[in-house]
């Protein structure tokens, strides 16, 4: 269930790099996707702060692209139309990014993919919790634990922690 299936990557790349605008602006590029998780590569240059660091900003989106990709591509899988949304996320600084870098996110158990899948598909929501990291050389730089949200399109569900105003768009 967790083999890329064979367009997956370009799909993907399509979405984080094209429809998400801030993808390309960061350049980032899908170096690896198979059953083990994601991993993105990106250059300082895009994201670099006045210290000559990566911006906090900058690593905290692209863990959050990482964390997005995997629940997008179980979606997909399923054939289930749905707003995937972060909820969630506290991040952590661990060390300086001073140089090129990756973000990384492994697919977490089995049960908790299915038990994603299964929660939208009966309630029209579900929610998976993911451990994307920021990578300098082989040393975590950062760490996000993140929890996504998936918004059946069909079941007029809101964003989690909205409240109805009464106002409609």
């Amino acid at each position: 269930m967790l083999e890329p299936l064979p367009d997956e990557r370009e799909w993907l790349n399509d979405v984080l790099i094209r429809q998400i605008p801030l993808g390309g602006a960061m350049q980032l590029s899908i170096e690896r996707l198979d059953e083990t998780g994601i991993e993105f590569s990106a250059p300082l240059a895009p994201s670099v702060n006045d210290k000559g660091t990566a911006f906090g900003g900058a690593i905290v989106s692209q863990m959050i692209l990482a964390g997005w990709s995997l629940p997008r591509l179980l979606l997909r899988r399923a054939d289930i139309e749905a707003d995937l949304v972060i909820g969630r996320c506290e991040v952590r600084f661990v060390k300086p990014v001073t140089g090129d870098f990756r973000v990384r996110c492994d697919w977490p158990e089995a049960s908790s993919l299915a038990a994603f899948i299964d929660q939208v598909r009966a309630r029209g929501r579900g929610k998976l919790e993911l451990a994307p990291e920021c990578l300098i050389d082989s040393e975590v730089a950062a760490t996000l634990a993140a929890r996504y949200a998936a918004l059946g399109k069909d079941s007029g569900a809101a964003a989690p922690g909205a409240r109805d105003t009464g106002a409609r768009q």
